[in-house]
């Protein structure tokens, strides 16, 4: 079954919107949670790479992304991580603007 199906069995078998509504609520309140706490563990692992290199995430996606800093697996991964850290802020601030 589809996420679309799923979502329209789920309006025709829940008839009270307002029943539907709060399963949907509870459903975003669970997605968030997941992400801030993503969002909590990417932060302490960029720290991590922050302390050891002596730099900041954002200069150091900069050299990285020009270039500068050549190819260690360690900068792949902090990359890595940085994008996965704006993804999972994009999500959050998309599910909070809702609220």
């Amino acid at each position: 079954m589809t996420i679309s199906e799923k979502l329209n069995l789920l309006q025709r078998v829940i008839t009270e919107d307002d029943a539907l509504n709060r399963t949907l609520d509870k459903l975003l309140d669970i997605t968030l949670a997941q992400y801030r706490e993503k969002l909590e563990k990417y932060d302490t692992a960029l720290r991590a790479f922050e302390s050891r290199f002596d730099m900041q995430s954002d200069e150091f996606y900069a050299k990285f992304e020009s270039g500068e800093l050549g190819d260690a697996m360690d900068f792949f991964e902090w990359a890595g991580l940085i994008e996965l850290r704006r993804d999972a802020q994009q999500k959050i601030e998309q599910m909070v603007s809702i609220e």
